[in-house]
């Protein structure tokens, strides 16, 4: 089975995202800090048994036991009003979160 992490999975990308690779067959790990996601768009996959939720921020130090086909990283606020309000955190999830995912 094939694995896959997603960031920033609590958003409207990643949670829609961690749908369309549940039913295709993938183990998916998926990690959010909820600054601006909410659980409300994962929380029907949270019961499954090849879907794991944890919260986490990207922007320290990331481990996922076991390896990982992919890795889709989409942890950020995603509107100009929270650039507004957390500018160094969103770019902390881009720089750091970056690095971190690469490992």
């Amino acid at each position: 089975m094939k694995r896959i992490l997603i960031t920033g999975a609590a958003g409207f990308l990643g949670s829609h995202l961690s749908d369309r690779f549940i039913k295709e067959g993938y183990e998916v790990i998926v990690m959010d800090n909820l600054i601006t996601g909410d659980m409300d768009n994962i929380a029907h996959l949270l019961p499954l048994e090849h879907f794991s939720f944890h919260h986490h921020d990207v922007s320290n130090y990331v481990h996922v036991v076991g390896d990982l086909d992919y890795i889709l990283h989409f942890a950020s606020p995603a509107s100009p009003i929270d650039y507004l309000k957390m500018p160094i955190q969103t770019l902390k999830v881009g720089s750091l979160g970056t690095h971190n995912l690469l490992g």
